[in-house]
């Protein structure tokens, strides 16, 4: 008899064929492309957003082109889902979120959002993160959804934990900060569909 997964293959490969949009109580979450090359530079230039991102930018236009080149590739090669999320009530950019990492053997993925400053403690995330959580258990069919999290990030630590997720583990040094001139370690959290009926239970949005 076939598995959960390989009798619903072919719905989750519509999602590669035509962009999934996402829609939550106050946002769209629509298909990050060169439209958005502007916010993006925007969100580049920002230390203070890139924090805790691993991202060291030194041409922001340069680098965001590659970014958004790198993004359509990865949708191309069902990699990856990068979503911008757009105020419903004033048409307005506020950050990205994205599924990246996407295994489709082994039904995994990794998530990643950015707020512009100017929104944070709005509760954007939580209400976002909660969206594309139902998305990737229940429209992707995927079992184990990852957020690797730089160990200093405290307030995005705090709100994975709120959200569910379980601490799994550190990669110790993990990458290099030329501008923090040091190794980075990161902590590993993940949601496992089976153990975890949060993402359902609280998505009232």
């Amino acid at each position: 008899m076939p598995s959960k997964i390989d009798y619903y293959g072919k719905f989750r490969e519509r999602h590669f064929l035509t962009f999934p949009t996402l829609e939550t109580k106050r946002f769209l979450l629509l298909k990050c492309d060169k439209n958005y090359e502007r916010n993006f530079e925007e969100l580049l230039s920002d230390e203070e957003i890139n924090k805790y991102t691993g991202t060291e930018v030194v041409n922001a236009k340069e680098e965001c082109n590659i970014y958004l080149e790198h993004i359509d590739e990865e949708y191309k090669n069902k990699t990856a889902l990068n979503w911008v999320i757009i105020d419903k009530e004033k048409c307005e950019f506020t950050g990205e979120i994205r599924l990246y990492s996407i295994d489709l053997y082994s039904n995994r993925c990794e998530l990643g959002y950015t707020i512009v400053k100017k929104n944070w403690r709005k509760r954007i995330a939580t209400e976002c993160i909660l969206r594309v959580l139902n998305f990737a258990f229940n429209e992707l069919y995927m079992n184990k959804v990852s957020a690797l999290i730089d160990m200093h990030n405290i307030a995005s630590k705090r709100l994975i934990k709120l959200l569910g997720f379980a601490e799994e583990g550190i990669l110790r040094e993990h990458y290099y900060s030329f501008k923090r001139k040091a190794y980075i370690t990161v902590e590993v959290w993940s949601m496992i569909k089976k153990d975890n009926e949060f993402y359902t239970k609280t998505l009232k949005i």
